[in-house]
């Protein structure tokens, strides 16, 4: 695993239900054509809610000065493997805040008995199959028309994984 960066004044912590709203507006601060889900800020913060409340997620989140600034989500498959999604604020990328999530992730999914983590890539977003490349995660196939756009059309997809050692 790649030397995790130290992102002077990010904190990362475990979200609960009461933070759905911030991270839908993390969310909607996104541009759309990195989303993988087109819903609207309402629905995606019901369903963080419901998912963290429920136990059926996990999600990390990084801080700084009181303002979220990205989420990492582990959907929980157990036995399945584990799915994860992550975004990081426009204004906070390229500055180690994704590696920090995703070293922050692996940490938790290894302690927690998780045995394979993947995660499905828009196949146009380089910055994030490069770092998930970084943390031993390889492809294990490509997804035609996985994300239909509301615009018409749909967007490929990069599967990865990543077992346990």
């Amino acid at each position: 695993m790649p030397k995790l960066p130290v992102v002077t004044g990010v904190t990362i912590r475990q979200a609960s239900a009461h933070d759905a709203d911030a991270i839908a507006d993390l969310i909607a601060a996104q541009e759309p054509e990195v989303l993988v889900s087109e819903i609207s800020r309402d629905e995606r913060r019901d369903r963080f809610h419901y998912l963290l409340e429920s136990g059926l997620n996990v999600v990390l989140l990084a801080e700084t000065d009181g303002r979220l600034v990205g989420e990492l989500t582990l959907a929980l498959g157990n036995p399945n493997p584990t799915q994860i999604g992550f975004g990081v604020h426009p204004q906070w990328r390229r500055r180690g805040v994704g590696r920090m999530l995703l070293g922050h992730a692996i940490a938790w999914a290894d302690a927690n008995g998780i045995h394979k983590l993947s995660a499905e890539v828009m196949s146009h977003n380089a910055a994030a199959l490069a770092l998930l490349g970084e943390f031993g995660f390889v492809e294990e196939g490509y997804l035609v028309n996985q994300f239909r756009r509301k615009a018409g059309g749909a967007n490929d997809a990069v599967l990865l994984a990543r077992t346990a050692a």
